[in-house]
C-alpha cells in the first residue's frame, strides 16, 4: 500500500525527522514514509555504504531527498556530532525515532557481560543518549516528538533474548518517565511496539530456521504477519498533528498477537 492512500504528502511537513538504524528494516521504512509525508529526513546508523544506499532508494521511492551521517549511538560524542549536523542542516530537529538496536538469540545462562552490555548499551543507553542530546532543542521549540521503538509487553518476558527484553522494559518505562516530565513543554514521548515482522534482521538474529514464521501465524488473532508498512504508517500517524493528545503510551501494532501468552520458544 502506498502511504499516500493514508496520508497527505504534507502529513509531516516542516518538520525535521531523525531516525536512528534508518539504512535498513522498519527504520527504513518510517524514514520513507516521513520523508513522503513531507519531512526533512536524517538516517543514521553504523553503516556508512547502508545508509548511501537508503538514501538513494528513498529518493526513487519518494522523490525527496535526505540526508545520512554514520552514528554509533552508543557514543556520546557521535551522537553531538549528529544533533550538530541535523541543527546545521536542516534545523532542530522537532521528531526523533529511537529505532537503533542490536538482538540476538542467547540464552540466558549463557550469556555473558559482553553480550549483556552490547545490548543494553545499543538500544537502552543509545535511546538515551539521541534523547539527551536532541530534547534540549525541542525544550526551546516547546514542541517535539520522541518515538521510541519498543516491544509489546516486554514484562511478560521475551524468552531467548533476555537481554533485549530487558532494555526494551526500561525504554517503556523511560518513555512514560519523559512524557509526564516534559508534557508541560509540549513534547509527546510515545512507544512504538512492533509485532512480528518478517524483516531481514529479524530473520537473520531472531529466527534462524527452516521455516521461522509459520509458528507465528496461528498466534495472530488477524492470521496474517505484519509489514513494514503496518509499522511506518504507525508511525505517520503519531508523529503527526492527527496524534496530538497521545504520549507516554505504548502503542501496540501486532494484529492481536498480545492477546495471547508468548509463544513457545525453543531453547
Amino acid at each position: 500500500m502506498d502511504i499516500h492512500q493514508i496520508f497527505s504528502p504534507k502529513a509531516l511537513a516542516g518538520e525535521v525527522a531523525v531516525v536512528t538504524g534508518g539504512g535498513s528494516g522498519l527504520g527504513y521504512a518510517i524514514a520513507r514514509d516521513f520523508a513522503a509525508c513531507g519531512a526533512e529526513v536524517v538516517i543514521t546508523s553504523r553503516s556508512a555504504e547502508r545508509l548511501e544506499a537508503a538514501e538513494l532508494r528513498i529518493a526513487e521511492e519518494t522523490g525527496q531527498l535526505c540526508s545520512s551521517l554514520p552514528t554509533d549511538v552508543r557514543n556520546e560524542d557521535e551522537v553531538a556530532r549528529l544533533r550538530d549536523f541535523v541543527t546545521n542542516r536542516h534545523g532542530p530537529a522537532g521528531i526523533v525515532v529511537n529505532n537503533a538496536a542490536a538482538n540476538f538469540f542467547s540464552r540466558a545462562e549463557r550469556m555473558g557481560p559482553r553480550a549483556l552490555n552490547t545490548v543494553l548499551d545499543t538500544d537502552l543507553q543509545g535511546t538515551f543518549n539521541v534523547t539527551r542530546a536532541f530534547v534540549p532543542d525541542m525544550l526551546k521549540e516547546q514542541r517535539g516528538t520522541i518515538l521510541n521503538v519498543t516491544l509489546p509487553y516486554p514484562e511478560r518476558g521475551f524468552p531467548g533474548f533476555s537481554h533485549a527484553g530487558a532494555a526494551k522494559a526500561a525504554i517503556v518505562s523511560m518513555t512514560a518517565s519523559w512524557a509526564y516530565e516534559w508534557g508541560r513543554y509540549g513534547i509527546r514521548v510515545v512507544g512504538l511496539a512492533p509485532g512480528p515482522i518478517p524483516t531481514e534482521g529479524v530473520a537473520t538474529n531472531m529466527l534462524a530456521t527452516d521455516d521461522p514464521w509459520a509458528p507465528f501465524v496461528q498466534t495472530i488473532p488477524m492470521r496474517r504477519l505484519g509489514q513494514p508498512f503496518d509499522i511506518s504508517a504507525a508511525a505517520v500517524f503519531l508523529c503527526s498533528p492527527a496524534a496530538g493528545w497521545i504520549t507516554g503510551t505504548n502503542v501496540i501494532v501486532d494484529g492481536g498477537t498480545y492477546l495471547n501468552t508468548s509463544p513457545e520458544v525453543s531453547l
